[in-house]
């Protein structure tokens, strides 16, 4: 008889008043009902990156996670895995996140209240910007 695994599972968390919705930049999330500050989007899994292995249009989908002068080696990215390279850009953002490096994970969360059908925006950083030449719209 073969013994039944017991282990419980801990799925990932994505607020379930998330929509990934067409809109003027591709794709984006965007809220179905009002979700207030302070409120956990999702928690992402990533795959770990070097910086050498990030050319051309990976590099626009990856989030800084080890500077070389961090781990001795190179700087490392990481891919986000789920919905959250999905979020676009806004100076004046409504969503931030950080990085779990116990759990090799990214949580969004909501720095402001977002009304239902409101888009989710993260700030990518003037050092986004600048690496590519490019001035945020």
């Amino acid at each position: 008889m073969k013994k039944k695994n017991t282990k419980k599972i801990d799925p990932l968390y994505r607020h379930p008043n998330l929509v990934i919705s067409p809109c003027e930049f591709g794709h984006g999330v965007f809220a179905t009902k009002s979700i207030p500050a302070d409120t956990t989007l999702e928690e992402c899994p990533y795959l770990r990156i070097r910086a050498d292995e990030c050319a051309g249009t990976l590099d626009d989908y990856v989030f800084n996670l080890e500077t070389k002068a961090d781990n001795g080696d190179s700087d490392i990215y990481s891919l986000v895995l789920g919905w959250g390279s999905l979020f676009n850009h806004a100076d004046d953002h409504n969503t931030e996140y950080w990085h779990d490096t116990d759990r090799d994970l990214i949580i969004f969360h909501t720095i402001k209240a977002v009304a239902a059908g409101q888009q989710l925006f993260v700030n990518y950083g003037e050092e986004w910007w600048g690496s590519r030449e490019l001035m945020p719209e």
